[in-house]
């Protein structure tokens, strides 16, 4: 499978079939379209970072008290070794916190909601779009949802706008491991 995504152009909906992107759907056999928002998951949640920040913070913490209690105790070079190796130690921790808050940050200021149009056939659910335009898929499951009810007598074409790709933009055509649907309607 290839990890390169296709924006979408146009969703063509013919008398039984729908096409969207390189996926064709029988109309007769979609027994459920929803719209879904993505919930990230595991390392991609948004707020995972803030554990090993946490760690990182009482770990550099505790190493100063130790340097501070240790160098009084030493004498001469051996004081001076260890304060550098611990001040070393330190500043990768505070570095590695750094990366960490800033990844925090842009998790929760800058990460658009995702949202992904799931089409059910035969209890197999793929994701045929997904992307951060909510108003253009819920446009297109409306679309979808009248073909299925009434089928045009001539093809459609649907011009589809926005942050959309076929698939499932992260990997994989399934929302899966790192990553959930939060059923029901977006919120």
């Amino acid at each position: 499978m290839s990890r390169t995504k296709k924006k979408v152009g146009e969703i063509r909906i013919a008398k039984r079939i729908v096409t969207i992107g390189h996926e064709t759907y029988p109309l007769a056999n979609i027994s459920r379209v929803q719209t879904l928002r993505v919930v990230w998951r595991g390392k991609l949640a948004t707020l995972y970072p803030l554990r090993e920040i946490t760690v990182l913070l009482l770990l550099g913490g505790t190493i100063a008290l130790v340097l501070q209690r240790a160098g009084s105790r030493l004498a001469g070079a051996d004081a001076e070794t260890v304060r550098r190796i611990g001040t070393a130690f330190v500043a990768l921790l505070a570095v590695r916190a750094a990366y960490l808050l800033g990844v925090l940050l842009y998790r929760l200021l800058f990460r658009r909601k995702r949202y992904a149009l799931l089409i059910e056939t035969a209890g197999t659910q793929y994701t045929a779009l997904s992307g951060t335009a909510r108003n253009e898929i819920h446009r297109i499951q409306a679309e979808l949802v009248a073909a299925i009810e009434d089928p045009p007598s001539t093809e459609r074409i649907l011009h589809v706008g926005g942050d959309l790709v076929v698939g499932d933009k992260f990997g994989g055509d399934k929302v899966g491991r790192d990553k959930n649907v939060r059923s029901g309607s977006p919120a």
